[in-house]
């Protein structure tokens, strides 16, 4: 057990949020990354979901298991949809406190 919990900058939290899995066309074998392959050639291709816990505008604390729909990187904002309720979110990258027990710090 590490004496301090895992803390990342929120300016890189695009390795944790905007990953994809489907299954490799040549091998099919199920991988994990950023940029699956185009057009007919993967199968199965879906977002990869996490815990997210953040701070809404008005000042909540929320958090549930999202995926990432859309980026909004000059906005620094994210359009998220819980995988429970289906719910549509817009969630400020600077409000985000936590991502799958990662703490998020902002400057």
């Amino acid at each position: 057990m590490p004496k301090t919990k895992p803390t990342m900058s929120w300016e890189a939290i695009r390795t944790l949020t905007e990953k994809f899995t489907w299954r490799d066309p040549k091998t099919g074998v199920q991988v994990t990354g950023f940029n699956p392959p185009g057009g007919k050639d993967a199968k199965g291709v879906e977002r990869v979901p996490y815990h997210l816990r953040y701070v809404t505008g008005k000042g909540v604390c929320e958090s549930g298991t999202v995926v990432t729909i859309k980026v909004f990187p000059r906005l620094k904002q994210r359009m998220v949809q819980f995988t429970e309720s289906k719910q549509i979110r817009r969630v400020r990258d600077y409000l985000i406190m936590e991502i799958d027990g990662i703490r998020i710090v902002t400057h």
